[in-house]
C-alpha cells in the first residue's frame, strides 16, 4: 500500500491506497465537481478525512459498476449480433430449401389449420 497526496477542495490530503495515482485523482476530481455542482463551497472548507475516504470508496464502486455495465452491454450486443446472423442464415437456408422443393413450407401448414377449423 502506498501513500498518495491528493488535492480536494483546495486542500491537500494524504491517503493510503493500492490504486494508481491518476485513477485516485480522477475520482477526487469527479467528487469535487459534484460537490461544487450542488453547493457553493469556499476554498477554506475542510472535509473530514473519514468523509473523504467514504466518498472516494463510493465513487470507486460507482466507476467499477459503470465499467462492468459497459462491458456487459458490449457482450450482450455481440451476442445479439451473432444470434441475428444465425437467424438470418437459417431464414436464408429455409428460403433456399423451399424454392428448391417448389412450394412454400407455410402453405401446407396454413391449409392444415384451415381444414382443422372447418371440421369443428
Amino acid at each position: 500500500m502506498k501513500r498518495l497526496k491528493i488535492r480536494f477542495l483546495d486542500n491537500d490530503y494524504t491517503i493510503k491506497t493500492d490504486a494508481e495515482e491518476e485513477y485516485v485523482q480522477k475520482i477526487a476530481s469527479f467528487i469535487e465537481d459534484k460537490v461544487r455542482e450542488v453547493s457553493k463551497v469556499d476554498s477554506s472548507t475542510v472535509v473530514p478525512r473519514s468523509l473523504l475516504l467514504a466518498m472516494l470508496k463510493i465513487t470507486d464502486d460507482y466507476f467499477r459498476v459503470e465499467k462492468d455495465f459497459e462491458e456487459f452491454k458490449d457482450r450482450a450486443e455481440e451476442r445479439s449480433n451473432r444470434l441475428l446472423q444465425i437467424l438470418e442464415s437459417s431464414h436464408t437456408e429455409n428460403e433456399s430449401f423451399s424454392s428448391a422443393v417448389g412450394t412454400s413450407r407455410e402453405e401446407p401448414v396454413t391449409k392444415e389449420l384451415e381444414d382443422s377449423f372447418k371440421q369443428r
